[in-house]
């Protein structure tokens, strides 16, 4: 649908809304305030900027909780504005452009930052600043969300605030690059105390740069660049996780592919596994992150010491490991994952001197066929069926049963229905490896919590407006929180209202990420694409 259709539709649902304020006579203050905060967001999204801009200009005359009656004989002057904006429309001669999502496919290599800081204007204002230059950048508050998205998220980067609500950044930082050593992660402890004992005690525990604030953004923006082109140098040359002494992606992938070469020339078969570590967030939960790094390493070393010699072993990611057996069918696989199984049952994993812990995992196993360019997908499809049937099992990709892939909600909550369309229209492009795609939609925030959305073994990504009729976007962020899990749900705030309280109320009630109306559609389906594909990998 071109964007003069979209207009088309905007304009016959605002003349809807006048006809009905005319009917009624009069019109609480708060609905006129729904309208432009709506209209706002909406018009900026189809193109109409001046429109946009209008709305912004008047929503500070009406208050967003009033419930004064205002008369609609009043507000004549208000709409013949908002009429003369679509005659303009009409009559301008503008290129008009179809809303399609890029062919370009994100790598997944693409920088992500992580701001942990309390001022969240500070925040947003980076996050404006860096990405319209292609670098995503999410937002924690404090040290334990900080910490929690660092762990999901994996940055390439990561900007610490000297002074948080419930950590020291110092100490904070500390931590961070002593887990992060692994990927040369960069670390910029930033205060607005810029004296030298404070640079040295940056450096001492192991961040690798010290930033004064304010920042100085002509400075700080090639600084950004110049510290992540320097971390993919060197993990270029790097093949092993420090962290737990197994290969690494790019390791994996160089396998990976160096088998399949030698497969098509030989005809000799190998197979894949792929080994998930059941309930670790759990783990992280109960025991700190720390406790699961030292899970990490356990397990890998449990693995590299009972594999065979010829069998290659790696990090695929988070809590995922990667079997590369050569020469061997899936049954054969499928006997020595058992042996694997039996043994780590009989093991007891002791850490931070707490109670034994007893660790199982779940995989997945697929052989490589010639010619058949997708058996990372169909081990993972294995993966997703031995954690679907209770976990603590191995299942083996078989054509006929396993056509089946991790399910990916994009649950889209929004009164405005042309934003609904928009995203939803982007969303159905997306032809995801890894994910079978659903898009549902809900009119506001009352027809979601009374629906029955939710099952529990499918990741969702929640798309939240944050202000709609019936019940608000933070109200129902508040609900989604309190009442299911956060690990296999994403939520992140559509908003018009950018300002810092609005941030931190959502930030605090659990969004993992915001996006301010208004946006490209093509823009809110590249943020879902890299957000589920590091949280949900």
């Amino acid at each position: 649908m071109a964007q003069t259709d979209y207009k088309a539709l905007l304009a016959n649902r605002m003349e809807r809304d006048f006809s009905k304020w005319a009917a009624q006579g009069t019109i609480q203050e708060r609905e006129v305030y729904r309208f432009l905060h709506t209209m706002k967001g909406t018009a900026g999204t189809i193109g109409m900027m001046g429109l946009s801009e209008f709305c912004a200009s008047e929503l500070d005359a009406f208050s967003e909780h009033s419930t004064e009656l205002l008369d609609v004989d009043s507000l004549t002057g208000f709409m013949s504005s908002f009429r003369n904006y679509f005659a303009t429309e009409e009559l301008a001669s503008q290129k008009e452009i179809e809303l399609e999502t890029p062919e370009s496919k994100l790598s997944s290599d693409e920088a992500l930052v992580l701001v942990i800081d309390s001022d969240a204007e500070f925040a947003a204002k980076l996050k404006e600043t860096l990405e319209p230059k292609g670098i995503p950048v999410v937002i924690a508050l404090d040290g334990q969300k900080g910490t929690e998205l660092f762990y999901t998220l994996h940055p390439q980067m990561v900007l610490v605030d000297e002074k948080l609500p419930d950590a020291d950044g110092f100490s904070l930082a500390e931590r961070i690059a002593e887990a992060g050593r692994s990927r040369h992660l960069p670390i910029a402890i930033m205060s607005e105390d810029g004296r030298i004992d404070n640079q040295i005690r940056a450096m001492e525990v192991g961040a690798t740069d010290f930033l004064a604030k304010p920042l100085n953004m002509a400075y700080f923006l090639p600084y950004l660049a110049n510290r992540l082109r320097g971390q993919e140098i060197v993990l270029q040359g790097t093949r092993i996780d420090e962290l737990t002494g197994a290969g690494n992606r790019q390791a994996f992938d160089e396998a990976l592919l160096q088998m399949t070469n030698l497969a098509e020339r030989t005809g000799k078969p190998f197979t894949l596994a792929l080994l998930d570590l059941d309930h670790f967030k759990k783990i992280n939960d109960d025991y700190g992150h720390s406790a699961g790094d030292e899970v990490l390493r356990s397990f890998s070393q449990f693995v590299l010491n009972l594999k065979r010699d010829s069998d290659s072993f790696f990090r695929y990611g988070g809590e995922e490991f990667a079997l590369i057996l050569p020469e061997t069918k899936p049954q054969e696989a499928v006997a020595f994952i058992d042996r694997l199984h039996k043994a780590l049952s009989e093991t007891e994993l002791t850490v931070n001197a707490t109670a034994p812990i007893r660790l199982t995992f779940s995989a997945g196993v697929s052989e490589y066929r010639l010619k058949q360019e997708t058996i990372v997908s169909k081990a993972d499809q294995a993966l997703y069926q031995a954690k679907r049937n209770g976990r603590n099992q191995t299942m083996v990709y078989e054509s006929e049963e396993h056509d089946l892939k991790r399910k990916l909600n994009i649950v889209i909550v929004d009164d405005d229905s042309l934003v609904r369309k928009l995203v939803a229209k982007q969303f159905s492009n997306w032809k995801a490896e890894d994910f079978d795609i659903q898009i549902e939609e809900y009119a506001d925030g009352l027809a979601l919590v009374d629906s029955d959305w939710y099952r529990p073994d499918e990741n969702y990504m929640i798309l939240l407006d944050g202000v709609m009729p019936k019940m608000d976007g933070l109200e129902v962020l508040n609900h989604v929180r309190s009442q299911y899990p956060h690990d296999n749900i994403v939520v992140s705030m559509l908003t018009s209202r950018n300002n810092e309280s609005d941030i931190v109320l959502a930030l605090k009630s659990g969004a993992d990420d915001y996006i301010v109306k208004p946006f490209y559609a093509q823009e809110v389906v590249a943020r879902v694409q890299r957000l589920t594909k590091r949280m949900f990998q």
